[in-house]
Formats: C-alpha cells, structure tokens, sequence
C-alpha cells in the first residue's frame, strides 16, 4: 500500500496533462482518477480471480475509450471489492446482526409495496399515459423502479431472512417476503428463489432420498406452470440467447464495449418488435461487452468456490442456498448489474469465501 501510494504522489500530474498532447483536460482528469481507483480495488482484492475480472473490466473499457463508463465501472468495482473484504473479515459471530439488517431493508421495500399498492407514493409514479394525462396505477416496484431488479433483491436476501432468530421471526419474514415476491411482483428469478428456498427448507425436514427426489419433482413443476403463467417474455430467452451466441461471434475476444445494446448492437424478438438492451443471461452479456476474458475470470472464481464448498454445505448454512439463488439468478438475468443485488451478492461471497478458507 505504500509504494501504491507513492506512486500517486508522482504520477498526480497526470490529471492536468495538457490538451496540446492530444488529451482533453476532462479526460485526463478521467484517466487519473480511473488509474488510481483501479490501483486501489487491486489492493483491496485478495482473491486472484477477482482481481484478475477487475482489472479486465476496467482495461476493456478503456480500450473502449469509454472513459466515463471506466469510471463509473472503477467505482462500482471498488465499492464492490470494499464490500466483499469486509464480509470476509467479519467474524461469524457478528453474522446473525448482517440477517437481521438484510430483513429490515427486504421488509421495508415490501412494506413499500403496500404503500404503492395503496396508489399513494410520495416517490414513485407511474409515466403518463397521453400528454396531460395523469397515470391511473402507481406500479408496485419499491424503490427500484422495476419489478424483477426487486425480485432479485428480494430474493437473494430469502435464506437470509430464514436464517434470522428467533426462527418464528424469521419465517415469518420469508414467508411474507415470498408471498410479495409471488403475487405482486410475479418476476420469473423470484420465483426462482422462492422455490430454492423452499428446497433448502425441506431437504433438511425430508431424511429419505426418495422424498427428496419428490421435493425437487414438486417444486419444479410448480415453479415452471407458475413461470409459464405469469412471464409471458419468458420464451423469448432463447432467441435472444441465440441472437447474442451471433453477435458474439463476430467479435469474441475483445467484445463490443460497455451498453454495448445501447447503441452498438441489435438483439430483438421480431415476434414483438422488442430491442433488449440486456440479454437476460449476466455470462453472455459479459461477453458480449467485455470479451471471453471476463465470464472466464468470473467462472474461475465460482468453480474455486465451489470446490472448496464440496461436502461442506450444510456448514455454510443459509449462504448455500443464497450462492445457488445468485447462480440461477445470472443465468436468467442480471443480477450484478443491479446495484442493491450486487452489493448484498458482495457480502453473501465475502462470508462465504471466510467460511470456506
């Protein structure tokens, strides 16, 4: 850290690099501070493979010449990285207090939910419908403006909340933070989470081999008519996937730079006329914007996890389940580009990564 630090003190002139060597002021001053903050997430991260995806992200962006978009991904990575340290170096006796913070914030944007299903949200409403005319239905999203970014808050924090004690308390809380995450948000990765939940719960209650093939057959089939029922879109995953796989092709290795979507590639259902500007699948859309290095470093980081986590899942407790929620998670979505999801995801590998050491 020292010699990272001096190194600062050196190279400060940078951000004042002047615009007739072909940098702009702005963007020497972007640089600079992309440089330090990269510098410092690479100190903070111990874990190799982490390290390795961080200092990708932010080169492939640079080489993007996204340099706005560097920065805010440096930020993003550091808060990440300062998260996940934390949760690795807090002792298990202090995780219980982690439980029940998680259960105040999931708790609170259900709470949120009613008050929006009341139509009397201070905060949010809804966008008009006709110029002049004013929105009929407040939408039910808390405070994230859309209702599968808060399914997937809200359930990644699920085996969190059965964990907290007493246990009566945190049942109670699951159960009415599924209930919302079922009926009102009605997003395909809650009810994901729901049902691996509801899985973990059972298999410790269920001692026969053949009663659990049946927890996994029930819960399976409940959770695919409940999907087929409520995600109309949830079809159009594979064309999308398919589109993407395309894309990807064309430029595998370096990738097409960050929101790529945005304004640099196509991928949309013909069906509905609908353009994505995410793919629902966080592995492709890391390739797709950073290149195969990126889903590669992420993948060496999970299977080094996981090997460590054979034969010592029950020992892990709630923070099984919850890897598995995430897991699913980012093969259907997006769930580390959300930022509340991906915060909560920091702290969930932090503790996992400390139990596993």
């Amino acid at each position: 850290m020292t010699r990272w630090l001096m190194a600062v003190v050196v190279l400060m002139p940078l951000a004042l690099l002047p615009a007739s060597w072909g940098v702009s002021l702005p963007e020497s001053k972007t640089l600079a501070f992309i440089l330090l903050g990269a510098g410092t997430v690479l100190l903070l991260i111990r874990n190799l493979w982490l390290r390795a995806f961080a200092a990708w992200t932010v080169l492939a962006y640079l080489l993007a010449g996204a340099y706005a978009f560097a920065l805010t991904a440096v930020a993003g990575v550091l808060a990440w990285a300062v998260l996940h340290q934390q949760a690795r170096s807090l002792p298990e006796s202090f995780w219980p207090k982690v439980r029940v913070a998680v259960l105040v914030s999931a708790l609170g944007q259900v709470a949120w939910l009613g008050v929006q299903l009341a139509g009397v949200d201070p905060i949010f409403t809804a966008a008009p419908t006709q110029a002049g005319t004013q929105p009929t239905v407040v939408p039910t999203v808390g405070w994230f403006g859309n209702p599968m970014d808060l399914a997937l808050y809200l359930g990644l924090a699920l085996p969190l909340l059965v964990a907290v004690r007493p246990a009566w308390l945190g049942l109670a809380a699951a159960g009415v933070t599924a209930g919302a995450i079922l009926l009102l948000l009605r997003a395909t990765v809650g009810a994901m989470a729901v049902g691996v939940t509801a899985v973990w719960l059972l298999w410790a209650w269920v001692p026969s081999w053949p009663g659990r093939v049946g927890v996994l057959l029930g819960v399976g089939l409940l959770g695919g008519l409940y999907v087929a029922a409520v995600d109309p879109q949830v079809g159009a995953r594979p064309l999308i996937w398919r589109q993407t796989a395309q894309v990807i092709a064309l430029r595998p290795f370096s990738g097409y730079g960050p929101n790529a979507l945005d304004h640099r590639v196509i991928v949309m259902t013909p069906a509905s006329a609908l353009r994505w500007n995410f793919v629902f699948n966080e592995w492709l859309q890391a390739w797709l914007e950073l290149g195969v290095l990126a889903p590669m470093l992420a993948a060496g980081y999970l299977v080094s996890l996981l090997r460590r986590l054979r034969g010592r899942a029950f020992a892990a407790a709630e923070l099984t389940p919850a890897l598995a929620i995430l897991l699913l998670a980012s093969l259907f979505s997006i769930p580390m580009r959300i930022a509340p999801v991906a915060l909560l995801a920091a702290l969930v590998l932090g503790q996992l990564d400390r139990r596993l050491a």
